[in-house]
């Protein structure tokens, strides 16, 4: 892996910078993803007087990227625009990963999933900012400083990326054991907080969403086939010359061969389904642009000038499609998050609590208490094996916002104390768990 001529990745970074750009202007300030409104709420918790709380004043581990409530701090404080300053942020880090990956073989990191994720608000961008920059280190001569400090940061930007740090960790064998250990320092330390915090707010280790989301086991076959469909159609070309790259890089003794590997491991083993667009494999797949630039770069400059070209063409198709994706995706919240939202912030009292399936824009637009149904900042995860129902909601909660269909049970369970005062139908159900919601007052 030699290291890349400067701006090698400018032509990558700028498509992706207009691209992003008009993404985020067509979406009209609504995010793709209801989970930006989460970072939103964190990062504005980070200027008060309880950092790090959902609900005011109640500490929360339902955040899985904590170096990404940074940015989402500062894009807390733009007011309405917020969702929007978040967005063009995310797409910075996209920008700056293509621009310190470049390589002949740029258009291989151009792929639709990182398209869709580029400009989503949500921390994917900044997971593919700290591949390509560990990517970089292992190029250069190691440093135990910058190295531990990139394995801290990429795990505090995703958990996922802690499967890189072996990779990190061989160039500084020649140290011992000790010299490792130094080198881990620094992700030793940030784990160890975090986990205190997580014990601090939730009695439990890891955070709340990590219990959450957990899926099934083992995955549904239909499932499996859909992820390895949408992942040979973002990356069509990409995808074989990194395995090319995967076996040029192993034979020369480069660490970096096992960087998409062991990534893709560590998606299918948390989320062995193509949920949220693909989401939990952007990074997987940036590694494997990388890993494909790797194996065009060793060969002669004539084919190199052919390879580019055709990279590019294979992946419009995917690009386009995730585009419009994308686009469908904000005009799904747009119906299922944000339009319930503002309802209930015109309807509710100031002392009101509101109990959500999807938390991230009421939690945002309404700043009411919220009892989470899905268990991501909260533990009250409803329905499900020993967890509370009805009578414990209906004797804390004075609105319901929820799927109809998925809590039809809680719902039957409510009878008449449930009583049903707007729904809203999404037109591209392709980001949400269903395509309406509604929204209900607790009667007393």
């Amino acid at each position: 892996m030699a290291p890349r001529k400067p701006l090698s990745g400018l032509p990558a970074a700028l498509a992706v910078a207009a691209a992003s750009g008009a993404l985020v202007l067509a979406s009209g300030n609504a995010p793709p993803m209801d989970d930006t409104y989460i970072h939103l709420v964190f990062g504005r918790s980070l200027l008060t007087p309880a950092p790090l709380s959902f609900n005011p004043g109640q500490p929360s581990s339902g955040f899985t990227s904590p170096l990404w409530l940074i940015p989402s701090a500062i894009a807390s404080t733009a007011g309405d625009s917020a969702p929007a300053v978040l967005m063009i942020l995310s797409s910075l880090c996209a920008c700056a990963a293509l621009l310190l990956a470049g390589g002949s073989a740029w258009p291989a990191l151009l792929t639709g999933p990182f398209l869709f994720h580029a400009s989503s608000g949500m921390e994917t961008a900044l997971a593919c900012l700290f591949v390509a920059l560990i990517w970089r280190s292992l190029a250069v001569p190691p440093s135990r400083l910058r190295d531990g400090m990139l394995i801290a940061g990429a795990l505090l930007a995703r958990p996922e990326l802690a499967v890189l740090a072996p990779l990190v960790l061989t160039r500084h064998r020649k140290n011992g054991t000790g010299g490792m250990a130094l080198v881990l320092a620094p992700a030793a330390a940030v784990v160890s907080l975090w986990i205190a915090w997580n014990l601090h707010s939730a009695g439990r280790p890891l955070p709340s969403t990590f219990y959450a989301k957990q899926a099934a086991s083992p995955p549904a076959l239909e499932e499996l086939t859909s992820l390895a469909w949408r992942l040979a159609a973002s990356a069509p070309l990409a995808i074989p010359a990194a395995a090319a790259g995967v076996l040029l890089l192993a034979r020369r003794g480069r660490p970096g061969f096992l960087a998409a590997p062991l990534l893709l491991a560590a998606a299918l083993a948390t989320q062995p389904n193509p949920w949220f667009q693909l989401r939990y494999y952007v990074p997987a797949l940036f590694a494997a642009g990388l890993t494909a630039s790797a194996w065009l770069d060793g060969m002669a400059q004539r084919i190199r000038r052919i390879a580019r070209p055709v990279l590019l063409v294979s992946s419009l198709p995917a690009l386009a499609w995730f585009a419009g994706l994308r686009l469908q995706a904000s005009e799904d919240v747009e119906h299922i998050d944000i339009l319930p939202a503002r309802f209930v912030a015109s309807a509710a009292g100031p002392c009101d609590v509101a109990a959500a399936a999807d938390i991230g824009a009421i939690g945002w637009m309404t700043g009411l208490e919220i009892l989470d149904l899905d268990g991501l900042v909260t533990p009250e995860r409803l329905p499900g094996s020993g967890r509370a129902g009805w009578r414990w909601l209906s004797e804390r909660a004075d609105w319901l916002v929820a799927f109809p269909d998925q809590y039809a049970g809680l719902l039957e369970e409510a009878g008449g104390r449930a009583v049903f005062e707007a729904g809203f139908r999404s037109p591209a159900s392709v980001i949400c768990g269903s395509d309406s919601v509604a929204v209900w007052r607790i009667a007393d």
